[in-house]
């Protein structure tokens, strides 16, 4: 049974899981539409080869596979595991991203368990386990990632994994040309990709230069519609510490298959400037529930 004493949602937590919820209910289209860890091929490319290694070391027919898709959105890795075999469970805190997923295992013939729900408190009511759990660009939205990550070991089947891709790793390691870069590549992102949000966009910014909010004071920061997207994406303006977090994890009973730290971003120009700083932007985790308890 799950232990919900581990689980208390803070008012901070709450705000960061509203912020996300109205986030998607304005922008789930233009997020589908334009997201580049949906559309940019080596991406996906990437991404299926991580699925295909780690059905194999789950060492069993993927039609006897429970996977849980947390903050699946619009469904990217739960299509892909759908199109293996694999029993799929999806939740997501947006029934406007979920919509779309609908829409599409609807033309695909796929019939997936779909949950509405913010996921720490789906975790923590939960009863059933799961051989694969997996976030998805996912982990930066959450307020606090050790206690959701916590609360998915408790989930998580003896031998069970948990995979997490597409975050960002922390900023202030970050040389100042490639913070400069990548303040500069989201504002040519957001004109060339996403060119009718452009003008809002840097009125949103303004407004928050205006009235001092920063990424470094996001829990005090009133949410409105200047700030939704700057909390919902809660980590990005200052990253996550994946090295800490991989530490504290191991403490919680995972043991880690893979932590792979590599530079990342949207455009070309943007990944030969990451190349010659050498900073790492992005990170991979594959971590592992040992099958029997430790001693």
């Amino acid at each position: 049974m799950p232990d919900e004493t581990k689980w208390k949602m803070t008012a901070g937590y709450q705000k960061i899981a509203e912020a996300n919820r109205q986030f998607y209910a304005q922008t789930a289209g233009l997020y589908e539409a334009t997201e580049n860890c949906i559309h940019d091929q080596s991406l996906q490319t990437g991404l299926e080869a991580d699925l295909d290694r780690i059905l194999a070391l789950l060492g069993t027919a993927p039609q006897s596979i429970r996977a849980l898709d947390a903050c699946g959105g619009s469904g990217n890795i739960s299509l892909k595991l759908l199109q293996r075999g694999v029993a799929v469970t999806q939740t997501d805190i947006s029934p406007e991203l979920q919509q779309i997923f609908r829409q599409k295992c609807q033309a695909s013939g796929f019939h997936p368990q779909i949950i509405c729900s913010e996921i720490g408190n789906y975790l923590a009511n939960e009863s059933q386990t799961f051989h694969l759990i997996t976030f998805s660009s996912a982990l930066h939205h959450l307020e606090n990632i050790e206690a959701v990550l916590t609360l998915a070991h408790d989930r998580l089947a003896p031998g069970g994994l948990l995979y997490t891709v597409f975050d960002p790793t922390l900023q202030k390691s970050f040389s100042r040309l490639t913070r400069v870069t990548l303040r500069v590549e989201y504002y040519l992102f957001k004109f060339f990709c996403q060119t009718a949000d452009f003008p809002k966009a840097i009125r949103r910014r303004i407004r928050r230069m205006l009235t001092r909010v920063s990424p470094n004071n996001k829990l005090s920061t009133t949410l409105n519609n200047d700030t939704i997207g700057m909390l919902a994406e809660y980590h990005v303006g200052t990253g996550i510490d994946d090295l800490a977090l991989v530490t504290r994890l191991q403490q919680t009973g995972y043991e880690v298959v893979w932590h792979h730290r590599y530079a990342e971003a949207r455009f070309k120009l943007t990944r030969r400037i990451l190349a010659w700083t050498g900073d790492v932007t992005t990170f991979k985790l594959l971590l592992r529930k040992p099958a029997s308890p430790r001693n």
